[in-house]
């Protein structure tokens, strides 16, 4: 399963060239996120899709109208008067009010609503997706990323407290990367099917190394392709995805022992689900099979299950929403030990770039590790890092 590690002068170019362009994204990452920091206080994107799904858990959480009908045209909040039922006019003018990009809030007599763009609210995590059409390049996703899962493509930093396993004890991680959605078109039982795809990058650095630098440990290569389905709270994908995994040189050069390096890297197809209980928590599932493996006594399972709330109720005038994530993996090539990831902490609503949110959350992580070069080894950490999710 282990091959023992032999320096080539040639593959040893290779790796450096591979691990440098990961070294001057990550710093490219680390400006970026210092960039939104110095301006996510002025920093307000909310568009008009937003303040509608905005509108409708307010009026659903904090004056019980689950069924009121709320449309947005240019910040302008339009609501039916007789969809309110006994909700407090002005106090529901106040709240709405209070929302980013709300220019005003209207309630109106009409038994018909007038001719602009707006939702309906319903249950779900997200907010209410456009009527089907075909359509390249849409805004949003059918589904909803998984928080919690180690290997989901994101813009992340973090910060961690190794107390089991071989990665260090102060070890930093960054990661860079994203979902598209290439597609959409309208599916069967008054739902939508779209094609995606999935990159990105999942680096371990040493934050206490002996060089006095950040040396890469481990970096994890992602790609996929999807295709997702939703019907009203319901939604799931099938992918086909690659991962493969480099220890870092300067890991290798520095190790006092001989380092028996994995030439990981497999293809995997799984098939999740996901379904919203409510609008502020969902519970998502399935599984998977390795359909291509290096080393080749790889095991083929993989199964994933996972938890996430969403706080109906904001901090701070709105600024604020807590969330909590949860995800467990359990695969064969690890004896199906579970690996747990829990996430929880604040998201702010006016930090926002385009449709992407920051969070900034704590983290638990205990079980096989995620780091590909290390999937033999259990680990645990605790760790706090800086998001950029949908």
């Amino acid at each position: 399963m282990m091959g023992t590690f032999v320096r080539d002068d040639s593959m040893l170019i290779w790796r450096i060239s591979i691990l440098s362009s990961v070294r001057i994204a990550t710093r490219g990452m680390v400006f970026v996120f210092c960039l939104i920091l110095g301006v996510a206080s002025a920093t307000n994107a909310a568009d008009d899709s937003y303040i509608a799904g905005y509108a409708a858990a307010v009026l659903e959480h904090e004056f019980n109208v689950p069924g009121a009908i709320v449309q947005v045209h240019e910040g302008v909040v339009v609501l039916i008067a007789t969809s309110l039922g006994k909700a407090d006019r002005q106090k529901v003018i106040a709240a709405l009010g209070k929302i980013p990009g709300v220019v005003r809030t209207e309630v109106r007599e009409d038994a018909e609503p007038p001719a602009v763009p707006g939702v309906r609210p319903r249950e779900g995590i997200q907010q209410e997706l456009p009527k089907p059409e075909s359509k390249f390049l849409p805004r949003d996703l059918l589904v909803a990323p998984f928080h919690a899962d180690p290997h989901w493509p994101h813009f992340s930093m973090a910060s961690r407290q190794v107390s089991l396993g071989q990665e260090p004890r102060n070890s930093g991680s960054a990661s860079f990367g994203e979902t598209f959605a290439l597609y959409r078109n309208a599916a069967p039982f008054d739902g939508q099917w779209e094609i995606a795809v999935q990159a990105g990058v999942f680096s371990l650095f040493n934050m206490s190394a002996p060089s006095g630098s950040l040396d890469l440990v481990n970096a994890d290569y992602i790609a996929g392709l999807l295709t997702s389905y939703r019907t009203g709270a319901f939604s799931g994908f099938f992918r086909l995805h690659h991962q493969s995994s480099h220890l870092g040189d300067e890991f290798i050069l520095n190790s006092r022992a001989p380092i028996d390096r994995i030439n990981l890297s497999f293809e995997e197809l799984d098939l999740k689900l996901s379904y919203e209980l409510t609008s502020w928590f969902r519970v998502y599932g399935g599984g998977g099979m390795l359909v291509g493996r290096d080393p080749k006594n790889l095991k083929r399972g993989t199964s994933q299950a996972g938890a996430e709330l969403t706080s109906p109720w904001t901090l701070w005038d709105g600024k604020v929403r807590p969330v909590a994530y949860a995800d467990f993996q359990a695969n064969e090539r690890s004896n199906w030990k579970v690996a747990s990831s829990v996430m929880a902490g604040l998201q702010f609503e006016n930090a926002r770039i385009g449709d992407r949110r920051l969070q900034v959350l704590a983290e638990y992580f205990g079980g096989p590790s995620p780091n590909g070069q290390f999937y033999t080894q259990n680990t645990e950490w605790f760790g706090l890092g800086i998001h950029l999710y949908y």
